[in-house]
């Protein structure tokens, strides 16, 4: 293998990923704005305005909770628990701040969906894709949760048992 070659594959392997992930930002931005390209009349109820900022305030609220917990993680996984080996059920942190960042994906998701319909006048809370995306939004964040408290559970409470034990000493 020549080195033009070699340069060739560090090349690719470097910004390949930087070249995917900016296809998949121009392909998300491109369905954002085709979701987006409705009618911008709406005249609504009272009581289509409350479901709308109901709607919103949890939204909001579910979103900022995934934010919180996906920094949690970072500052927990970088201090590395105070010195202490961490990699134990490492595979949960990671998971969970995947099911995390896929919460917050789908509280974008639902918030594009109430745009769209109170552009298009007609909000309603029980229509079904925005019950799933919901749905998913609430699951996927619960399921971070789980998963990144029982990493935290492993590694604290039980490295904290490992640490307190007495050495064993032999002859008094």
């Amino acid at each position: 293998m020549n080195s033009k070659q070699t340069i060739a594959r560090i090349i690719v392997k470097r910004f390949g990923f930087y070249f995917g992930a900016i296809m998949i930002a121009v392909a998300v931005w491109g369905i954002e704005y085709h979701m987006q390209s409705g009618p911008t009349i709406y005249e609504a109820t009272p009581t289509q305005d409350k479901a709308v900022d109901a709607f919103s305030e949890m939204n909001r609220l579910l979103i900022t909770l995934g934010t919180s917990l996906l920094g949690a993680m970072g500052l927990l996984l970088s201090s590395g628990f105070r010195g202490r080996d961490c990699s134990r059920d490492l595979w949960a942190a990671i998971t969970g701040a995947v099911f995390v960042a896929a919460s917050i994906y789908y509280g974008y998701v639902a918030n594009l969906i109430v745009i769209t319909m109170v552009a298009a006048g007609n909000f309603d809370p029980y229509n079904s894709a925005l019950v799933r995306t919901h749905s998913l939004h609430f699951g996927t964040f619960l399921a971070g949760v789980i998963l990144f408290a029982g990493f935290v559970c492993q590694n604290v409470m039980t490295g904290d048992a490992e640490h307190e034990r007495p050495h064993d000493v032999t002859g008094s």
